[in-house]
């Protein structure tokens, strides 16, 4: 018998197999990530 595996939970420091739902936030972080790479003013983020 196969186990059931849960993709929401990877462990810890794991990153999981997909980030469903998650493009809007990921687009955002991405944002954040080029604004401080170019030293601009950035708003923080709350997941």
């Amino acid at each position: 018998m196969d186990p059931v595996r849960n993709p929401f939970a990877p462990g810890a420091g794991q990153r999981p197999p997909e980030l469903a739902g998650r493009d809007k936030e990921l687009a955002a972080f991405e944002v954040v990530l080029e604004r401080v790479a170019r030293g601009r003013p950035e708003r923080s983020l709350v997941l």
